[in-house]
């Protein structure tokens, strides 16, 4: 059934309102649609400003159309063309009346919303692809070159390119396999092509009243630049949270475990989901993140054991650690020169001060049913804690302009300001101390620092002053709650 169809039938259930509001359970019952069609299509009409969701005591909320809703209900039950098109076609009879026509006209000026950021990707890709053939995706190149030599007999490990090793887990290697067999051009083409579609994807997910202005500042991004860059795999391993945090159903932990046996930095998400009360999820990703490693095992017995005993920990097999592109806690103490042991007691505890500090603001995010803002949190705290975090590891700092920010109204207002300026423009070429770390600061931040009200609603990149109506995700999920 089409989302206009499912919006008209609730529209039309919520225009016989006694005033008191209607449960979610109640317009099942009236419009007869199912739960996975009328719940998105009430979120896609409190985002278009017609109708207005109320928290109940119990935890569940109820709705009641705003005037704009009304009149365009009434505007639409008094269309005649739309009741004659219905009387000559039945089968296309729109339940609800809602307006097609307008429909049709709001979705063309939609499509003309996301130009700019097509625009922007055709920009990229091109200057991409267009570089020469050695400098070009040249991650890609790692992942392949390794898993050619392992077709060979030899080890992933022992694979380098310059100064560009092979350090992702054996299972990692598995996934690349299949792409051994393609010629390298068409293989660098559809994976530009697929982070492009992954950016846009990732927009998409997080549902936010103005995604293609999100999937612009996406785009533009130095996170989304580097990863096309690169060709690397780090956007789509946020695509696979994000989708399993918020569309996970049953199935819900299978991708984070899928995605933390690709690349380690995902595991921690686990403990955000067993914190925010989605224990079997957290039990899922950590069974399926050790099924991978079993299969990896059972496959690669000694790549297997080498990267779990020793590659593991080799930091220095990372590339240029000390380059302003590792924007983590340990990536700057060694660009002030700490010495190691005392480097690494600091990335343990004010590192993990900070992770704790981010489950803790999951949890409460969590609870209150803002699970992209929990995951916003959470991931920026791997950004500081992980020894290395390079820049296409940071998407999650851009998706920070998402946040509900709490605190006085000159912070909500500047703060996409701030995130978009630091996440757009090269500050961390600016030089030290602060601007050669401010993505570091930023996560910092996010992750511990910012005020944040998910009583609010979302606020869009374009919003000067987010109104103060409660998130349409909101309860949409509601963990279970955890005694301290």
């Amino acid at each position: 059934m089409g989302t206009g169809i499912a919006a008209g039938r609730a529209l039309a259930a919520l225009s016989v309102d006694t005033g008191k509001g209607r449960s979610g359970l109640d317009l099942i019952r009236a419009t007869g649609l199912p739960s996975g069609a009328l719940y998105p299509a009430l979120i896609r009409l409190e985002r278009a400003g017609l109708i207005e969701a109320h928290p109940r005591a119990t935890g569940s909320r109820s709705y009641t159309l705003t005037s704009q809703g009304q009149v365009s209900q009434n505007q639409t039950n008094q269309n005649p063309a739309t009741e004659r098109s219905a009387r000559r076609n039945p089968a296309t009879r729109n339940p609800g009346g809602l307006d097609t026509a307008h429909l049709g006209r709001a979705a063309g000026a939609a499509d003309r919303d996301w130009l700019p950021a097509l625009l922007v990707a055709v920009v990229t890709c091109y200057a991409v692809l267009a570089r020469s053939g050695g400098s070009r995706l040249t991650d890609l190149g790692v992942y392949i070159g390794a898993v050619h030599w392992l077709r060979d007999g030899a080890s992933l490990y022992d694979f380098i390119v310059g100064d560009a090793p092979f350090t992702y887990p054996p299972f990692a290697g598995l996934v690349f396999l299949p792409l051994a067999s393609v010629p390298t051009f068409p293989l660098q083409l559809a994976w530009t092509l697929a982070t492009v579609a992954a950016v846009l994807g990732l927009a998409a997910l997080t549902a936010c009243r103005n995604v293609p202005l999100l999937a612009l500042a996406l785009m533009l991004s130095a996170p989304v630049a580097s990863d096309l860059k690169f060709g690397q795999v780090s956007i789509f391993l946020a695509v696979l949270v994000v989708a399993d945090v918020l569309h996970g159903g049953r199935r819900q932990g299978v991708l984070i475990g899928l995605a933390a046996a690709i690349k380690l930095t995902p595991l921690i998400f686990i403990p955000m989901l067993w914190l925010g009360g989605r224990r079997r999820a957290a039990v899922t990703a950590a069974a399926t993140f050790a099924g991978c490693g079993a299969v990896a095992a059972a496959v690669l017995p000694g790549d297997s054991w080498r990267f779990w005993t020793t590659e593991v920990m080799n930091v220095s097999r990372l590339g240029h650690v000390t380059a302003v592109g590792n924007q983590s806690l340990n990536g700057a103490l060694m660009r002030f020169d700490v010495a190691a042991p005392v480097r690494s007691s600091c990335v343990l505890m004010l590192g993990g001060v900070v992770v704790i500090l981010a489950l803790r603001r999951s949890t409460r995010l969590a609870h209150d049913g803002d699970w992209l803002a929990a995951a916003v949190v959470v991931g920026a705290a791997g950004v500081v804690f992980s020894p290395v975090s390079w820049t296409h590891h940071q998407a999650w700092l851009v998706l920070a302009v998402l946040l509900p920010v709490g605190g006085p109204g000159w912070l909500r207002r500047i703060w996409p300001v701030v995130a978009l300026t630091v996440m757009v423009l090269p500050v961390t070429a600016l030089g030290p101390p602060v601007c050669s770390n401010a993505r570091l600061l930023l996560a910092i931040t996010v992750a511990a620092l910012l005020p944040l009200d998910s009583r609010r609603t979302r606020p869009t990149l374009d919003d000067a002053e987010p109104e103060t109506r409660e998130s349409p995700f909101r309860n949409r999920d509601r963990a279970v709650t955890i005694s301290p």
